[in-house]
């Protein structure tokens, strides 16, 4: 049987592997006339969302999810659920009256249609903050992305500077966390990853699998989120996140076939060929395996300090090689 430990049920959205690092703060402070700090979650039924709702609320803490298409009985007891959209601004004010914290992580990482990077990103983020200065939110805690720059070159990481703007100009007292990419159960990257391991004898790798990242656990991220929305905690920062190690693409593979225990040849694939690969992903399946944006912004690396987390929020973060238990399911 699972031990359940000090987080109870956030361990069944783990690894069995551990459990979730602690939290860097006991409880969130500031409430109005005594009364419980209530948190909103744009994006809260996502990736990162669901779990930053599933640990405040073994907290005891007052979050509130809001979200396109959300019902009470997917969420954690005691988190409530509105329904609001960061990209027309509908709900959005129901949505935040009586809120005091903002966790802001909505976020696409594939365009479709009028979803754009820039539509639901920048443009949404804008939304947000008029909505929060209207409501009198106190904090914002943004979850950005190692990488965000406004250079057109690169759609994906120029939205996420423009929402980083939106945030710091609102004139709410604000942090903005940009976590390199992130690993955990329900992930996307290394799930499919797994995937094109597991169902080829021959895995290709875009370029020269040079490019470096640095993983951080999705619950170590949550906690990081956390301390960010204590008052008076990292205001005004900017802070890159990863976890303890930096990898490359290859090595980042690598660790997935050790975990899966698969051989398998590698071969390197010429960047030209494998964006005309994924342009035909793109015209035909409704979620391509790589975009030919994705493809792009392997030019830079994606990886903060290597002691980033224990600097900044005095824990060790777990590795990838740690975490990755999932992957076998």
């Amino acid at each position: 049987m699972t031990p359940r430990g000090r987080y109870g049920r956030v361990q069944r959205l783990t690894d069995a592997g551990g459990y979730p690092s602690p939290p860097a703060g006991e409880r969130l402070g500031g409430a109005r006339e005594g009364r419980p700090v209530t948190i909103l979650i744009t994006g809260g039924t996502g990736f990162i969302g669901s779990r930053l709702a599933a640990r405040l609320a073994l907290e005891g803490k007052a979050a509130r999810v809001a979200a396109r298409g959300v019902r009470s009985s997917s969420l954690p007891d005691g988190v409530e659920a509105v329904t609001a959209d960061v990209v027309s601004g509908n709900g959005l004010e129901h949505a935040l009256q009586g809120v005091e914290r903002v966790a802001h992580l909505v976020a696409i990482i594939v365009e479709r249609g009028p979803l754009t990077f820039d539509a639901v990103i920048r443009r949404g983020s804008e939304r947000l903050v008029e909505a929060a200065r209207a409501a009198g939110v106190r904090k914002i805690v943004y979850v950005s992305a190692i990488g965000a720059d406004p250079d057109p070159r690169f759609p994906y990481w120029a939205a996420k500077w423009g929402a980083e703007q939106a945030v710091i100009g609102s004139g709410i007292t604000y942090t903005i966390l940009r976590p390199s990419i992130v690993f955990g159960p329900d992930d996307d990257f290394f799930n499919r990853l797994a995937g094109l391991v597991r169902w080829n004898p021959v895995v290709p790798i875009a370029g020269d699998g040079k490019t470096r990242f640095q993983p951080i656990w999705v619950e170590d991220l949550v906690t990081c989120i956390i301390a960010c929305l204590e008052e008076g905690a990292h205001d005004g920062q900017v802070i890159e996140v990863g976890g303890p190690e930096q990898l490359t693409y290859e090595e980042m593979l690598d660790t997935v076939r050790r975990e899966l225990g698969a051989r398998r040849l590698k071969i390197h694939v010429p960047l030209p060929l494998v964006r005309l690969v994924a342009g035909a992903m793109e015209a035909l399946l409704p979620r391509p395996l790589v975009t030919r944006q994705q493809l792009a912004m392997l030019a830079k690396d994606n990886a903060a300090e290597s002691d980033a987390v224990l600097r900044h929020f005095g824990f060790t973060p777990k590795r990838l090689s740690e975490g990755l238990g999932y992957i076998r399911r």
